[in-house]
Formats: structure tokens, sequence, C-alpha cells
């Protein structure tokens, strides 16, 4: 899953708000009917679904909270602005999820060792559960940011859906067993998922150096003849960099000529449409 921060916020100001609001109360409803498969109806499959379910709205409640604040301007304590604050939310939702496969966990295995009764109603009201998911799934999307994150997470609900339905109806007519063996398979998806999204946390964080910005910067460079002595550049959050190089020009040039020489090299990033802010420090060759 992708995290990145973007100003889906400020669209939830104007006439995106509705849709956040959408997707939250399309989460309750198929979360709903999941719980009711799950928790009335005995299918083990349907109630990791319906946990899942149920973290999925607070985490999207948090992710918007740390979308709007990665949204803040530069302050007294954030000299570069608040936008790594995103990743907050995809923390959360990251922590919930982790609890709900340790409980399901521990739940599987007690249940592996007895027995115990799927309805054939699990399968109908796991069905009903799938259409709203898909429906939030899509709105999420479109609104992008740490919703990116909530989206990839939901999407494990649809397929959960899929799984459910087919378990839980081979658990209530064949063998409570096939039933348990669609709950194990969504545990393990789930817990791949973490996985990945704790990875990509990682490089966010871990200040990884671009390699094709620097490649463009070097470009740049040699195009206007300018020695180039260091470049150190970061993602601060996918599709923003901040960065400092230090080149060389001759000892006579003035100060004017120096600094048009590095506003031309940010100017001529900017016009291949990279948001980098870049510092140019200029010694003498």
């Amino acid at each position: 899953m992708r995290v990145e921060a973007n100003a889906c916020f400020s669209v939830w100001r104007g006439c995106g708000i509705k849709y956040f609001h959408l997707v939250v109360l399309l989460s309750v409803l198929g979360g709903f009917f999941k719980i009711v498969s799950g928790v009335f109806f005995g299918s083990k499959a349907a109630l990791v679904d319906a946990l899942t379910s149920i973290v999925n709205v607070v985490a999207a409640l948090v992710v918007a909270k740390y979308e709007s604040m990665s949204l803040m301007p530069p302050d007294t304590d954030h000299h570069y602005g608040h936008k790594r604050m995103f990743v907050g939310g995809s923390m959360f939702s990251i922590s919930l999820y982790s609890v709900v496969g340790g409980a399901m966990l521990v739940d599987l295995i007690y249940s592996g060792i007895g027995r115990y009764e799927v309805h054939i109603l699990a399968t109908v009201f796991a069905t009903l559960g799938a259409l709203p998911y898909l429906t939030a799934i899509l709105i999420s999307k479109k609104m992008g940011g740490s919703f990116g994150t909530y989206a990839k997470f939901t999407m494990v609900e649809i397929i959960e859906c899929l799984v459910v339905i087919t378990s839980s109806l081979g658990g209530a007519i064949v063998n409570y067993l096939i039933d348990l063996t669609g709950a194990s398979f969504l545990l393990i998806y789930l817990y791949v998922e973490i996985v990945r999204e704790v990875r990509n946390l990682l490089h966010v964080i871990s200040d990884k150096a671009p390699i094709y910005l620097t490649e463009k910067i070097r470009k740049i460079s040699e195009d206007l003849d300018i020695e180039i002595r260091s470049i150190r550049v970061r993602e601060v959050v996918p599709g923003k960099y901040h960065g400092d190089m230090v080149i060389a020009l001759p000892a006579e040039t003035t100060i004017r000529k120096a600094h048009e020489v590095a506003d031309t090299i940010e100017t001529s990033l900017k016009a291949l449409g990279i948001d980098v802010d870049l510092v140019v420090h200029v010694e003498p060759a």
C-alpha cells in the first residue's frame, strides 16, 4: 500500500466532505452485515471480516485527522511544515489491524481444536456486506492521500467478502473446516498487507535519496557547465523533496551571477514538474 500526502482535506472542506462522510457510512453499513454474519451465524471467516470492518471505520476517522494536520503551514516547531504528519494515520491503521490479527489468530487456534456450526444465513449477510465496501473503496481511491492506505486495506474487505461467501457456504453445507480454512487465508493475507505497509512507511521516513532526482540535477548542471561538489536530496513525502547542493564557480563570478546560476537550477527542476526545495551553495572554483 502506497502512502502519500496531498490536499485531500482541502477537498473535504468543499464538496468532497460529503464523500468522506459517505465512506464512513458505507463502511459502517458493510461492517454491520459482516458482524451479523460472523457473530450471529457462526462463520469464523465472517468474524475476521467483521472485526476488520470495525477497524476500517475507526481508521478512516484517524486518517482524516492526520491528513488535516499534515496540511498545516510551517511554524516555530516545524520549519519545513507538517507534511510527514500524514504517516500518523497509516501507523494507527497498521496498529489496529495488527491487534485484530493477533486476536483472531488465538481464536482460530481454539476453533480448530473444537467444532462449531455455520448457518447458511452467514453467506447471505456476507454477500450483502460486500456491496457497501466496494463503493467505499472506489471513493477512497479517488480522494487519495492517506485514504490510499485506507482504500488498500479496505480492498482486503472485498477479498474477504468473496472468501467468506465461499467458505461460509462450504462450512454450512459441507464441513466447518472449510469456513476455518477461509478464515485462516484471510488472516494470512492481512498480515502480508501489514508487512507491505510497514515497508512503505519505512521508505517514507528513512530519507532515502531519490536516484532519479540526483541524476536530473547532475544533467542540468552539466548542461550549464557547472562543477558539482556535492548533492544531498531526500524524499519528504512521495512527490515532495528537500535537499542541498554545493557547486563551484570561477572566483571572479559576481554574487548576482552566482544567484542567477543557482536560480536556473531550481527553475529547471520545477519546469520538469519536480516539487523540490533545493538550497544551492556556491564556492569558488
